[in-house]
């Protein structure tokens, strides 16, 4: 007899209010689970300034559990201590969700599937479409997300984002990495690819002072030198290492309202661009392998980085402090990176 699927969804939030009740509601009433026996849902609130606690206070009952802390852990360290809180659990799989997306109510249980595709798949990603504020898609509709792909140049993208949906991504497939809006772990593949706690994150508590309160009960899956932005193409690239592959499931939907897309860099808040820049480089360090191939070292490690480093130096100067964070984590990510490499 068939094993019936458990899911734990975590969703971090951060003055989230505006969409926060629906994201609940619609992860709540995902069909083919039932909420507090196969279906979990902790929110992780990290320091709103808004009234995102109060809504979800007013959503919580048995099955939905709220977290609060007193800073800003980022996405990684907030997301972390829901893996630890999952990992506790009987649950098989966590669904790492964003508090602005609104999955279609088959979306959980369409993405399981894609645990049966293939022994060795640990990640399932979904095809996201282009929300409203009200968590329903854009008509007609755009695609947000279609899994992640990684270029030549090191620059990792969500395939097909901003294009037209006219169904040329609704094969399912094998695909580089998936988004941190809506990703769906399995507990082997979580256990594989977390960081071990005998690699000191002394580096980044210096720089993130925040994140030394309860470090030793985080799971440390995603990686906190991060803080956020990046980390799921982190995740992706060291589960690939470890033999691990993402698969894409077209038939499992959800919509997202995107805030950070590249074409709008010029215009984000200076804290996302400096995130940006630091965490390529320690994305690179990380991952990047000789078997990564010439062109990929050539473009991305030399032109790229080249590129990235002259824009910040003479017109992004409010980055100039993210290279010399990268220099900082640079030891403790070649001790992650000689761990991922046995």
């Amino acid at each position: 007899m068939e094993m019936r699927a458990s899911a734990f969804i975590h969703i971090v939030t951060w003055n989230s209010a505006e969409s926060i009740l629906t994201c609940i509601d619609k992860a709540a009433a995902q069909e083919g689970f039932v909420l507090g026996e196969s279906l979990f849902i902790r929110v992780t609130d990290n320091a709103s300034k808004d009234d995102t606690v109060s809504r979800v206070t007013t959503s919580l009952r048995p099955g939905i559990t709220l977290v609060q802390n007193p800073d800003n852990l980022g996405f990684s360290g907030g997301q972390n201590q829901g893996v630890s809180e999952f990992l506790k659990s009987d649950c098989q799989a966590i669904l790492i969700l964003n508090p602005d997306v609104g999955l279609e109510p088959d979306c959980l249980l369409k993405m399981f599937h894609g645990f049966t595709r293939h022994p060795k798949v640990g990640l399932v990603t979904p095809k996201l479409l282009r929300a409203l504020p009200s968590l329903e898609p854009i008509y007609p509709h755009v695609i947000d997300a279609a899994g992640m792909i990684l270029t030549q140049a090191c620059r990792h993208f969500d395939r097909g984002a901003g294009d037209w949906d006219r169904g040329q991504f609704d094969a399912s497939a094998p695909v580089f990495g998936g988004t941190g809006a809506c990703l769906l772990i399995s507990r082997e593949c979580v256990l594989d690819l977390c960081i071990p706690k005998t690699i000191s994150d002394e580096d980044a508590h210096m720089i993130y002072p925040q994140l030394r309160a309860g470090w030793n009960e985080r799971a440390q899956l995603f990686d906190e030198g991060f803080f956020a932005y990046r980390e799921d193409a982190d995740l992706s690239w060291r589960a690939k290492h470890r033999g691990w592959s993402c698969w894409y499931e077209s038939a499992a939907r959800g919509n997202h309202v995107r805030v950070v897309t590249p074409e709008r860099r010029k215009s984000l808040p200076a804290a996302l661009n400096h995130y940006s820049v630091r965490n390529r480089f320690l994305l690179q360090i990380n991952n990047w392998r000789l078997r990564d191939g010439l062109l990929m070292f050539i473009w991305g490690l030399i032109v790229r980085n080249t590129i990235v480093i002259a824009g910040v130096v003479i017109s992004e100067h409010g980055s100039l402090g993210a290279l010399t964070e990268a220099y900082k984590l640079r030891k403790r990510a070649w001790r992650i990176r000689g761990y991922f490499s046995r």
